[in-house]
């Protein structure tokens, strides 16, 4: 067991033997050879698959492994609470107030700011016991069984600094009721005018459709390319108005939104390529090409990962939101949250890890988010799930190397929007 600022963390049996072990079905031994770069790309129409949660819905590995989500929701707090403040129905102490988040994943990384929400709208009411309905919103085949563990406090959470959430029903006398919803954010997911108070963090950059426009090339992000491929321009374009859209009428009038967006900052920035350490995505294709290398990929699959999700700048926020009637910016800005697992360790705060124990607690951070990507650019026939094993093993060998240099900065457009 180690003990950090981040809590109790159990490197080797979680992350060591667990989440990095490798198939014996495949050989890892064969010897390598360089990469065919003449392989001609035949591209390949293949059904869109959505984003798939890793690890067993319950175990909330998500939120486990994705603390610096904490800290991008803790710098929207602020923003958060002067939204309530502003919101006519939080003053109303006889009607119920209703929360929705998108996008909310496994739901843990947002518990600290619902309890905050919770306490803020009954002092705006003064009524202590104003009833509060929260409603988690993902697609279907999200972590449920994580969620509501989460929100009931059958499993604990705890933040990106060691702190135990409070859970947000500790019984059924709190006033306090929580549900789903597994329609997408991209469509209308609640009744129209019932929703007070919106919420997104991290979330909204996932295109609803994958133009996989980077197929056949080695960059695997759009944002990785000086000039964004129109095919993903275009499609988040059409997704972030039918969000907004969607949106726009399920909010009573006066309700808020509060949205932390990934985006490209003025400066070029984007998540895991800041101006501090290694860039993760030429890290990523470091370690997806030593597979083209071993032989365990070829090279139409070395050159088949494109990211269905679009970092949009922050004018492209602001445009949308204009063209959408009834919504209005009344906040915007940028904003980089540092890789907590990186600073922990440049700042000592981890001195009793070795470098290989903090390369296997860094890198889950990374793969929550991105495996099923990685999965769907490998062709049927493969056994995916050991080629997966050997690709995060490569990366914790390289964060082996130095892990000073290798962290995940978070870099997001925040937004605040009213409804008329």
């Amino acid at each position: 067991m180690k003990s950090s600022i981040f809590g109790t963390v159990v490197v080797p049996a979680l992350l060591l033997q667990g989440v990095f072990s490798l198939s014996p079905s495949i050989d890892f031994s064969r010897s390598t050879t360089a990469i065919d770069s003449s392989v001609a790309f035949e591209t390949t129409t293949a059904d869109f698959e959505r984003h798939s949660p890793v690890g067993k819905d319950g175990e909330g590995l998500y939120s486990a492994s994705t603390k610096g989500c904490f800290d991008v929701i803790d710098t929207a707090t602020p923003y958060v609470m002067q939204a309530i403040e502003n919101i006519p129905s939080a003053k109303d102490s006889s009607n119920l107030f209703t929360v929705a988040d998108f996008g909310t994943a496994d739901g843990g990384t947002s518990l600290g700011l619902m309890a905050k929400i919770v306490q803020a709208v009954r002092e705006q009411s003064g009524n202590a016991d104003r009833e509060i309905h929260i409603h988690y919103e993902d697609q279907r085949e999200n972590e449920w069984k994580s969620v509501f563990n989460h929100a009931l406090g059958i499993t604990q959470v705890t933040d990106a600094h060691g702190k135990i959430l409070p859970t947000l029903r500790p019984d059924e006398s709190s006033g306090v009721f929580v549900s789903a919803c597994g329609i997408g954010f991209h469509e209308q997911a609640f009744p129209s005018k019932s929703i007070d108070l919106g919420l997104s963090f991290t979330a909204m950059h996932w295109l609803s459709q994958a133009p996989n426009s980077l197929l056949g090339h080695p960059a695997m992000h759009a944002s990785q390319s000086p000039t964004p491929p129109e095919a993903e321009r275009l499609q988040a374009a059409q997704d972030w108005n039918r969000i907004l859209q969607a949106r726009a009428k399920e909010l009573r009038p006066g309700g808020r939104l509060v949205i932390a967006n990934f985006c490209k900052s003025k400066e070029g920035y984007f998540l895991g390529n800041t101006d501090v350490g290694a860039n993760m995505w030429e890290s990523f294709q470091i370690c997806w090409d030593q597979l083209a290398r071993e032989g365990l990929i070829d090279e139409e699959e070395r050159l088949a990962v494109s990211f269905p999700n679009y970092y949009r700048s922050s004018q492209e926020c602001i445009d949308g939101v204009d063209k959408v009637d009834g919504l209005k910016v009344i906040e915007c800005f940028e904003k980089i949250v540092r890789c907590p697992y990186r600073e922990a360790w440049n700042d000592g705060n981890v001195e009793d890890r070795t470098a290989r124990e903090q390369a296997a607690w860094f890198v889950p951070t990374t793969r929550t988010w991105s495996e099923s990507t990685f999965k769907n650019a490998l062709k049927p026939h493969q056994n995916k799930n050991a080629i997966m094993e050997r690709f995060w093993s490569n990366y914790v060998d390289l964060v082996t190397e130095d892990p000073s240099k290798h962290g995940m900065d978070y870099v997001h457009t925040y937004l605040v929007i009213e409804k008329s």
